[in-house]
């Protein structure tokens, strides 16, 4: 690969960083909100190594021209010196193949390197959604001990309790006495499920990006689904659950809700 090459490809990087970070919410589908300054930054580095990158090849290749001439003016001379004595050139052509070709030749290698930097800015994939879940349905069904947290404070009773994901997660594994009579609201997106029974209300949590999530759904019965990927607000009580089946919420009201700007938790 070339220099030129490079230095497209750095420009090409940056651009896409910026691109998802500094100018568009998408970066978010991706990794947590907190790492958009870091993301930013790095898009902003690799710009300017690439104008760095490109600024240094020509100045080689204004210096390389140079050089090119004087050595073809120092070989015509030659040439009309041995002429004019009539002996053999001391010196001979240059054989190697031309550098504007070589130059071309790189910047159709910087084009092809760059289609998966191009597919970022027409077709980005999305958050993770109904997919995801279905395939992490055969993972172990307890939370790791981070979701879960002993000292969630009492709900209140005769009203609508919002709750994370997260923390219904963690009240039904650590403290399910809690639940008990008590209406909550979830919001997350429609899963369906292979019983058609029932539908999944479900959130995803990650560490730091979409690789380590970790998937957090409810049941929901008593209500028609809505079509998949939709994202809802479920108001409802709690059904226990039997064994390590995920829990379950008896639904009063189900109602579509715009997508987060944030669809991680």
């Amino acid at each position: 690969m070339t220099r030129s090459s490079q230095g497209l490809l750095l420009i090409l990087l940056g651009g896409a960083l910026l691109q998802i970070s500094a100018f568009s919410a998408d970066f978010a589908n991706y990794v947590k909100p907190g790492f958009r300054p870091l993301l930013i930054a790095a898009g902003a580095v690799l710009i300017v190594l690439g104008v760095a990158v490109l600024a240094a090849e020509r100045r080689r290749r204004r210096d390389a021209a140079s050089r090119a001439a004087l050595a073809r003016a120092g070989l015509e001379e030659e040439l009309h010196l041995a002429r004019l004595l009539g002996r053999e050139p001391a010196v001979s052509g240059p054989g190697a193949r031309d550098e504007h070709d070589e130059h071309h030749d790189g910047i159709r290698v910087a084009w092809l390197l760059a289609v998966p930097v191009a597919a970022i800015f027409l077709i980005a994939p999305p958050a993770l959604g109904s997919y995801a879940v279905q395939q992490a349905e055969h993972a172990p069904a307890p939370p790791p001990p981070s979701v879960v947290d002993a000292d969630l404070p009492p709900l209140k009773s005769g009203r609508v309790n919002d709750l994370s994901m997260s923390e219904f997660a963690g009240r039904t594994w650590s403290d399910p006495g809690s639940l008990k009579g008590r209406t909550v609201r979830l919001t997350g997106f429609v899963v369906p499920s292979a019983s058609g029974r029932e539908w999944y209300v479900a959130r995803l949590r990650i560490g730091c990006c979409a690789a380590d999530a970790l998937t957090m759904k409810a049941a929901v019965r008593g209500a028609p689904a809505p079509g998949t990927d939709t994202w809802v607000r479920v108001t409802g009580t709690w059904v226990p659950a039997d064994g390590t089946a995920p829990p379950a919420l008896d639904a009063t009201r189900v109602e579509a809700v715009a997508a987060p700007g944030e669809p991680y938790e």
